[in-house]
């Protein structure tokens, strides 16, 4: 694919911007989600973890858009990308943690927490992995790490006492219709 230096920077450009107003309203989301937490609802802890996935993938997006011109002329934009990245994953590190750790212990959760709750745990660990990474070496705060460890710790709590989804597939198998040959006085079974 060829790309134009003069419309990649102005694409680039506007994904950044893009990306710092997403990852606003996901803060947003996130607040919002930890006030409805107070009322036993957790549906808007879905809209958070939605804005979250866009988020993720405008941050693909823009690298891929990076990775695909190559040139001293973005070198200022690559640059303002990976710090902007690294902010965006810090600050939803810590919506995340917030959110779990306003969770009280007798907190009423709803059925099928467990499947909501459980991909978090896959999400921190992708982000952990994300901020070993070595263009991050030296910038990522002992801080994020240990709110990486605090949300990890905290949705394993949550989701062992968690009620999920209720599964039906395991209840006995109804018996096979029984036939009776015209022939023969017993029963067949099909």
């Amino acid at each position: 694919m060829v790309w134009r230096g003069k419309n990649v920077r102005q694409e680039v450009e506007g994904l950044l911007l893009a990306l710092e107003r997403q990852a606003r309203e996901a803060v947003g989301l996130a607040e919002r989600a930890q006030r409805d937490m107070g009322d036993d609802r957790f549906a808007s802890f879905g809209d958070f973890r939605r804005k979250v996935e866009e988020v993720r993938a405008l941050v693909a997006l823009t690298e891929d858009r990076l990775r695909a011109y190559v040139g001293e002329k973005l070198d200022d934009l690559r640059a303002e990308f990976e710090r902007l990245d690294l902010l965006l994953t810090i600050m939803l590190v810590k919506a995340t943690r917030n959110y779990f750790a306003t969770m009280k212990d007798d907190q009423v959760l709803p059925i099928g927490a467990r499947e909501l709750f459980e991909p978090e745990l896959r999400n921190a660990e992708e982000t952990r992995a994300k901020l070993a990474q070595p263009r991050f070496a030296g910038q990522v705060p002992e801080s994020a790490l240990a709110d990486l460890d605090e949300i990890t710790a905290l949705i394993s709590r949550i989701v062992a006492r968690a009620p999920s989804l209720p599964d039906f597939s395991d209840a006995p198998a109804a018996p096979k219709p029984v036939r009776r040959l015209p022939t023969l006085g017993r029963p067949i079974r099909m």
